[in-house]
């Protein structure tokens, strides 16, 4: 559960005398004190004074805490609208729920609220000193963007479960991938980089600190075993059905031994000479398995790259299914440090710092 503080909105003016102008401090009061009406939860009105500067002959506003220059809403009504909209409404939606509070805001209003939080919480994310990771996770995903299709990496601290970084690239796009995964590996001081089997982070960093997703290795192995299995059953090759359930038993250990076990290692043999129809399918997968095995996560605690898929999914991929595509690659890479930023630290989020 996550506690949501809100801007407050000064019930009182403060008498300020410094001209914003020359920045002089003998502002002289221009007018009496009116009150102004807003948009908000709890106040209905606040005040504001004119004040006028003798040196520069300029004349500015005072007003009252909690609303910003020339805004008929106040900071905690937009806080509301950029909570609603995270949470999974639409604008149009929030716009529709906002009468029930007796206060408004338009779809496009909101729309710039949740922009200008998503980058202010950029700004926040970015300026926090760097920690040191011991496990970084890093997976890429597509993006609508403008009609268009754009590639977005995440950066995950995989112990602490925090986003790190976001960068527009594509997984498609080898060679700059490497040296930004490099290069954000060594500013954080990470001792693992933990992936899934996409053949772009191969030798991005020693072999020994790069680890493959255990979820995902033993997925795509097990679906592609239980396939072979299905088919050597409809062609009556019994050898080859059971050894394809050989390996799904071998797929499936628990605890999984950080070494190739002898009877993987029986299978490649048997099968190392077939090139051709099911038995050549079944020497492909037998020998990227007995490859693979030992780059395999084998950490107690967690051995996949979940986190950053979740990270991913809920920040990212449920908000790009439920819209026509982001606008900019400003509000792409904005929106996932927002997200994470409303969920808070220690169960409390203060919107005060991004609104």
């Amino acid at each position: 559960m996550v506690t949501y503080k809100l801007p407050s909105v000064a019930s009182g003016l403060k008498l300020d005398r410094h001209c914003p102008h020359c920045c002089r401090n003998n502002g002289r009061i221009h007018s009496g004190i009116i009150h102004r009406r807003i948009s908000d939860l709890r106040v209905w009105s606040i005040p504001q004074q004119r004040m006028k500067c003798p040196y520069c002959r300029t004349t500015w506003t005072l007003r009252a805490d909690g609303v910003g220059h020339g805004r008929q809403r106040s900071d905690r009504l937009r806080g509301l609208g950029v909570i609603l909209y995270m949470l999974g409404l639409s604008y149009r939606a929030v716009e529709q729920f906002l009468p029930c509070l007796d206060c408004r805001g338009s779809s496009s209003s909101i729309e710039r609220d949740v922009a200008e939080a998503g980058q202010k919480a950029k700004e926040f994310h970015l300026s926090a000193p760097r920690m040191r990771v011991r496990i970084l996770g890093v997976d890429g995903t597509g993006s609508a963007m403008a009609g268009k299709n754009a590639g977005v990496l995440f950066y995950v601290d995989i112990e602490r479960q925090k986003l790190i970084y976001v960068e527009p690239l594509k997984e498609t796009e080898a060679a700059r991938v490497r040296r930004h995964v490099a290069k954000v590996f060594a500013a954080v001081g990470a001792e693992e980089l933990r992936s899934d089997e996409h053949s772009v982070y191969e030798g991005v960093v020693p072999e020994e600190k790069h680890r493959i997703c255990y979820t995902h290795w033993r997925k795509s192995k097990g679906k592609r075993a239980y396939d072979l299995h299905r088919q050597a059953v409809a062609e009556s090759r019994p050898l080859e059905a059971q050894s394809m359930l050989k390996l799904l038993e071998l797929l499936r250990q628990k605890p999984r031994p950080p070494t190739v076990p002898e009877e993987l290692e029986r299978l490649v043999v048997r099968y190392i000479n077939a090139q051709r129809g099911l038995p050549g399918k079944i020497n492909q997968l037998l020998q990227h398995v007995e490859r693979t095995w030992p780059k395999v996560s084998n950490d107690p605690l967690d051995a996949t790259n979940n986190v950053t898929e979740r990270m991913i999914g809920l920040t990212f991929k449920i908000r790009t299914k439920t819209m026509r595509g982001f606008k900019s690659q400003a509000k792409v890479l904005a929106h996932p440090y927002l997200a994470s930023f409303v969920r808070g630290e220690q169960g409390v989020c203060d919107l005060r710092k991004v609104v």
